[in-house]
């Protein structure tokens, strides 16, 4: 059975053909932007009844692009397009197996208010993108 570190590591390639994203695999203590953080899986239901075993769980892949000037919260908007060389969404849609695994991965949402929040002492703003996936 494919574990969660697994997932994680899937979803980190997948990623990182993204060309200028910068992806860690947790919250960095430095970083250059844009960035994407996968975060621990936030939901984990045990008891889905997908039968041979299989359970899903939702990560956070948070975006973030810094806040020296308005203009910058501009940069999310490719990232958060459904096409395009810079696509999330495409990016998983391109191999929903993350490479390989006994997976199904989908971008389900990109969510939270765009705000303006503080990472390794830069001020940024974030976005929060919610992947599904079915675990076998």
């Amino acid at each position: 059975m494919t574990t969660l570190e697994q997932v994680r590591d899937g979803l980190f390639t997948r990623l990182g053909t993204i060309v200028g994203l910068r992806v860690h695999k947790h919250v960095p203590g430095n970083t250059e932007y844009p960035a994407a953080v996968i975060y621990p899986p936030t939901a984990v239901d045990y008891r889905d009844d997908l039968g041979a075993g299989s359970y899903t769980v939702q990560f956070v892949v948070m975006l973030s692009v810094p806040a020296i000037v308005d203009r910058k919260q501009l940069d999310l908007y490719p990232l958060l397009d459904r096409t395009g060389v810079s696509s999330i969404f495409a990016a998983i849609e391109a191999d929903r197996t993350l490479g390989g695994l006994d997976v199904d991965a989908r971008v389900m949402s990109a969510g939270d208010p765009l705000d303006l929040s503080q990472m390794a002492g830069t001020k940024i703003y974030q976005r929060a993108v919610i992947v599904e996936v079915i675990v076998s």
